[in-house]
């Protein structure tokens, strides 16, 4: 075996086993274009999760800290070890594109999305092994539910896990039916507000994690909650991850602006008109007693409203179309319900079966315009004629974006989102008209995402072209992008749902963004915007009047301005009422808000705000003396939870990785450059290539494995022998796989050598290598068995004592049942045979000549040693004449193999072979029958002084070991390493 054929196996057979480590594992295949960083927050739950069988938690981190990241990365650990080839991913129908986009980062190309169209046909199929990807309201029909609910899922990813309200029918059928009945099977909820103020809801979808649980009634306490924490549930915050977890601002600072325009007279007065008309509308009301109109009505009016103040091309495109009279609905109960939907606090509320929004909302339009009489008919033309007029004359929102936009710098990406499709055609054509160049304004609407092709090619533009530089946006068509390489996000309407607004920040504020966040809201000076200022932003907020150098926006009054920890403060939507003595909890949409304006105008508006703060205090109170949501972290308890499975970090991991790259780049035909902390790596004339990942470290190290058998590497270094071995954790009740990794033994010290500290040692051996030697295996002693299987055992509890503690805790106080949840005690550690080893050496001291006489003792007593090993495996050495230009001849009587053997001696620590021209050709002529012997320490035998004689052979050592010519008398060759080259 050559040098660098053994060098590269032992590196590939080392990787190889390593590449099933929870740290590695899931980001090896991941996306080469944009692939997901490591967090610490995240390698946390994966340690923490590696050994759980089942995995059975709630990930509530905040908006924007990579949950969906954290999900797939456990599934494709489990993949690895052989726990998952069935998945199901079940998401609102909104946040398919966005979840597209992960699963491709993370490598899982193929996907398949459950519908209407292909559902018979995978059920024919069986449902293969792979992704599936269902919406949430698409799966929760009762045919749809039985279709998979004998799917033997070995995983279920559920997003946005609050919707499975207690009283839903989700709750019900993906809750109960595919999660709670199936308590063995790998379940995973995603939601950065798992607690949405009411603790029988919140409860009630811990329950379906751990159906083992009592009543909600009696786990309502803060005992309970502190045992969820690290068991079932993992919650951290941006906050956290700054100052506890990464102990740096991963997070920029995020601050919104309350930009406040102008509005001219006939602006304010087209306000006022439409006002006065959905005020006068909602009165009529009282007096209908027709169900479509009071139940149609009001939500119409909250549409005209939203869609006629977003901008005056919106007011009369929707204006007109009432005007039109068309045919009604065939279904209008369930366009009402979609039509709410749409209308709800957020869009993450919003599911559709597959349908363009605005479509829907077209025709909730059409449907209803029966509903307005002659009377009103003649007011809408009024205002259509108003909003013509503002277009004509240029309304002023319009003009503050575009003196906005002019101030922004070259080099920042800004997104603008707008509800509306029209209100976007209507910005996108004056901007157009103003001299922005196409290529630097894009769209994305309904109508592009509609071509997948279209999609993508303005989803690449706008994350790696730079000159393309806005992009106007409605909110549902963004999902899927990746807006962190925007810092600047301008609400084009004002949100009247504070949720809505916190969606939108988390889409540019998440982990990723280098830059600070700046966040625009547009208000007008008319009484509606001035309204939602007053009542919702001043008060939820916290707005302050901004003492700095105001943009120069036209018309402008005034910018107010929150900072970050405001943003991180929004309420959840409810109000609280006590019914018969009970608290209930009863959740406040935008369109109730708007509703309650048109009824009851500012002053109803303010009021219902201050019930929504009054129930923020009582929740967040309650929250905090009870320990819900958040546990006190620290960053020591978080690295010693990541040491129990051999590093300290990320950073570690790749700190080690790209020192490995180092060492063995010699061996591996490439040229590393470092540039400050950035390494580039050059493979023969190829273009350098940055080192970004794991990914990109594996594929460079990762050659063909040339070696069969476990590979023995010799290196300069303190004298003592590392055995390289695996250790598995198995099941014991089903002997399936949870978790395995290489780990070094310290012969010489009885010492357990992991992670990073063995993958540097490996570095320093190679980089240090004298060459590839043929040692016997050797099995280690009972006493270090033992000193590897307790150091295992002790990781383990560690690492499982958050759901042991739970477990047995509430068991005890009678809060929860007995469960069939694996133990500490079902686990069965293994440790297998050698996967290699490496023999450090004393490098050479000193002269190379020593007294003859004592030169010839020592060649002696080698020989003596050497003939001794020989007979002790069963072959019939005998020495040679001197003539010969080797030592021993060395036969084994079954096989006839022969060796030609020549011995060195040392009487110290020194290990090199020394031969002359003669026994160098010797050696280039026989290579594989030709072993070099080295024994040293004989020191001990000859004047009784070190430690006892060592030896170590090499078969082919022309091609094992590094070796060089020198000159004394005659020519010799000396065998040692060369500064780490091969």
């Amino acid at each position: 075996m050559k040098l660098e054929d053994g060098v590269i196996g032992f590196i590939s057979g080392f990787l190889n086993e390593l590449s099933y480590h929870p740290l590695i594992y899931p980001y090896l295949r991941t996306s080469a274009e944009d692939p997901p960083q490591h967090y610490l927050h995240q390698c946390e739950v994966l340690a923490r999760l590696a050994l759980r069988n089942p995995v059975r938690v709630l990930i509530g981190d905040e908006i924007g800290l990579g949950k969906t990241i954290t999900a797939l990365a456990i599934s494709r650990y489990m993949e690895g070890v052989g726990r998952v080839s069935k998945a199901l991913i079940i998401v609102p129908r909104v946040l398919i594109p966005q979840w597209r986009k992960e699963l491709e980062r993370m490598g899982i190309g193929k996907v398949n999305q459950i519908e209407r169209d292909n559902i018979e046909y995978i059920k024919k199929q069986g449902f293969p092994d792979g992704y599936y990807l269902s919406s949430m309201d698409f799966i929760k029909r009762e045919k749809r539910i039985k279709e998979v609910l004998d799917v033997p899922w070995d995983i279920i990813i559920v997003d946005e896990a609050h919707k499975l309200g207690m009283k839903t029918k989700r709750f019900k059928e993906v809750g109960r039916e595919l999660i709670e009945r199936k308590p063995r099977r790998n379940v995973i909820f995603l939601s950065a507000t798992p607690h949405r103020g009411d603790p029988a809801d919140y409860i009630s979808r811990l329950r379906l994690l751990d159906p083992y649980l009592e009543d909600w009634r009696s786990l309502d306490r803060k005992q309970f909650y502190e045992l969820t924490h690290g068991a079932i549930i993992f919650r951290r915050t941006k906050e956290e991850i700054n100052k506890i977890y990464e102990g740096k601002e991963i997070f920029p600072m995020a601050r919104f602006y309350a930009t406040v325009i102008k509005v001219r007279k006939d602006e304010e007065e087209f306000i006022n008109r439409l006002l006065n008309f959905l005020k006068s509308k909602l009165r009529d009301l009282a007096y209908e007693k027709e169900e479509l109109s009071e139940r149609a009505l009001p939500l119409l009016l909250v549409l005209i409203f939203k869609r006629a103040s977003s901008s005056p091309y919106a007011a009369v495109t929707t204006l007109e179309r009432l005007l039109l009279r068309r045919t009604a609905h065939g279904n209008l109960k369930e366009l009402m319900h979609s039509v709410k939907t749409l209308l709800g606090t957020g869009y993450e509320d919003q599911e559709y079966p597959g349908r363009d929004p605005e479509e829907i909302m077209e025709e909730f339009l059409d449907a209803t315009s029966s509903l307005m009489s002659e009377r009103d008919r003649e007011e809408m033309r009024k205002l259509v004629e108003m909003a013509r007029d503002i277009m004509r004359e240029g309304d002023s929102k319009l003009k503050a974006l575009i003196s906005l936009l002019d101030e922004v710098k070259e080099d920042s990406k800004v997104i603008v989102f707008t509800e509306y499709k029209d209100t976007l055609d209507y910005i996108m054509e004056k901007l157009l008209n103003k001299g922005w160049p196409e290529g630097s304004i894009l769209r994305l609407s309904s109508d592009e995402t509609a071509d997948e092709k279209k999609f993508m090619e303005i989803r690449r533009a706008f994350e790696r072209d730079p000159r393309a530089r806005v992009l106007i946006a409605t909110d549902v068509a963004a999902e899927g992008l990746n807006l962190q390489v925007a810092h600047i996000l301008i609400n084009y309407e004002v949100p009247w749902s504070l949720i809505k607004l916190e969606q939108r920040i988390g889409r540019v504020w998440r982990l990723g963004q280098r830059r600070e966040v700046e966040i625009y809201t547009l208000f007008m000076t008319n009484k509606a915007d001035s309204a939602a200022l007053r009542s919702i932003y001043e008060k939820l907020l916290n707005l302050k009047r901004a003492d700095l150098g105001a943009r120069p926006i036209t018309g402008q009054e005034v910018i107010l301005y929150t900072e970050t920890e405001d943003l991180t403060k929004l309420p959840p939507y409810v109000v609280t009422k006590s019914e018969k003595g009970k608290k209930k909890f009863f959740k406040v949409t935008e369109a109730r808000l708007i509703e309650t304006y048109l009824r009851k105008d500012e002053k109803g508006l303010s009021d219902l705000i201050e019930s929504i703060i009054a129930a923020k205090q009582e929740i967040e109170r309650e929250l905090k003396s009870k320990g819900v949501l958040y546990a006190q972290k620290t960053r020591e308890a978080i690295i010693n939870t990541i040491a129990q499975i051999g590093f300290e970090s990320h950073h570690d991991l790749m700190d080690s990785m790209k020192k490995l790259l180092k060492s063995a780049s010699g061996f591996l035909g490439l040229r590393v450059l470092s540039e400050g902390d950035e390494l580039k790596v050059i493979r023969g004339s190829e273009m350098p290539v940055a080192v970004t990942s794991l990914r990109t470290i594996y594929g460079m190290l990762l050659g063909e494995c040339r070696s069969s058998s476990p590979v023995n590497l010799v290196a300069y270094g303190p004298n003592g022998r590392v055995l390289i071995k695996l250790v598995e954790i198995r099941d014991r009740r089903s002997g399936g796989l949870l978790y395995k990794e290489p780990i070094g033994i310290d012969l010489k010290k009885e010492k357990i050598i992991r992670g990073s500290e063995l993958i540097d040692l490996i570095s320093s051996a190679i980089s240090n290598l004298v060459g590839i030697a043929e040692i016997p295996n050797s099995d280690i002693s009972v006493k270090l068995r033992a000193i590897v299987i307790n150091e295992f055992q002790k990781s383990c509890r560690e690492l499982l004592s958050p759901i042991i503690n739970y477990s047995r805790k509430l068991q005890e106080e009678g809060l929860r049942g007995p469960d069939n949840w694996m133990k500490a005690e079902d686990l069965d550690i293994r440790i297998s045979d050698d996967l290699g080893s490496i023999q450090f050496i004393e490098p050479p001291k000193g002269s190379l000549d020593i007294p003859e006489e004592v030169k010839k003792e020592v060649e002696k007593r080698a020989l003596e040693i050497v003939m001794k090993v020989e007979r002790d495996e069963g072959r019939i050495p005998e020495v040679v004449p001197e003539e010969e230009h080797y030592d021993i001849r060395s036969v084994d009587p079954s096989t006839k193999e022969v060796r030609i053997i020549e011995v060195k001696g040392h009487l110290g620590p020194e290990v090199y072979g020394e031969l002359t021209s003669y026994e160098a050709e010797l050696a280039e002529r026989e290579r594989e029958r030709y072993w070099l012997y080295i024994v040293y320490n004989i020191g001990y035998i000859v004047y009784n002084i070190g430690t006892n004689p060592e030896w170590i052979r090499f078969r082919d050592p022309v091609s094992t070991m590094n070796w060089e010519a020198f000159e004394r008398v005659e020519r010799r060759y000396i065998l040692r390493p060369k500064e780490g080259k091969p």
